[in-house]
Parts: C-alpha cells; sequence; structure tokens
C-alpha cells in the first residue's frame, strides 16, 4: 500500500530530481523510494524487513531475493532494462578453455 509523504526541498535540487526522473522515465517519487530502499538494506545487501512474519524461512528468503532482484531491476535505466531484456537469459555452461574462462570472469566482475 503506498502513502503520500511531504517533502521540503531546495528548489534548485527539486527542478534536478524533476530532469533527472524524466531522463530515466521514471517518477521523482521512484526514485526517493529506491534511494530509502537502497538505505534500509543491511550490510549483505538484503532489504531489512519491517515487522515479523509466520512464514517458513526458506519462503521468506525466496521472496526477498525476488524482491531484492526486482528493486534491482527498477535501477536501471530504461535503456538498460530494455536492453537487458533484448539479450535474455545467460548463456548455459559452455566448455571455454582457460584462457578466455579467465576472460569472461573478468569482463563479468569488471562489468557487474
Amino acid at each position: 500500500m503506498k502513502s503520500k509523504l511531504t517533502l521540503r526541498l531546495d528548489e534548485g535540487v527539486k527542478e534536478r530530481a524533476k530532469r533527472l526522473a524524466e531522463e530515466r522515465g521514471t517518477s521523482v517519487s521512484k526514485i526517493v523510494e529506491d534511494y530509502f530502499r537502497l538505505l534500509l538494506r543491511d550490510s549483505s545487501g538484503v532489504p531489512s524487513s519491517v515487522g515479523g512474519s509466520n512464514k517458513d524461512v526458506s519462503e521468506e528468503e525466496g521472496a526477498t531475493e525476488k524482491r531484492a532482484t526486482e528493486e534491482r531491476a527498477q535501477l536501471l535505466s530504461p535503456r538498460v532494462r530494455k536492453l537487458k531484456e533484448k539479450l535474455g537469459k545467460p548463456a548455459p555452461d559452455v566448455d571455454m578453455d582457460e584462457d578466455t574462462r579467465r576472460w569472461v570472469e573478468a569482463a563479468a566482475k569488471k562489468h557487474a
């Protein structure tokens, strides 16, 4: 459930935030919400929960992981999101020689 929050910002900051939101194809509210989600993560990168639940732990971890993945996807710009959709899922394991495997791992680490 969404609720309203009023923020007081310097006029220049407000205008820059509006331009940023427009460039990203989103709203200032969504940018602020995403920023708070990032701030509320614990050191492991998992969003902090607010309140308890009686769910099974593994089920809750799966749901948390799915939400975290969805949140990371929302942080991507619309252009990068479209590119990711076009690329699809990663290729299955492929036999590579050692040099190629190291190159792929280094590239993945660099661009992660």
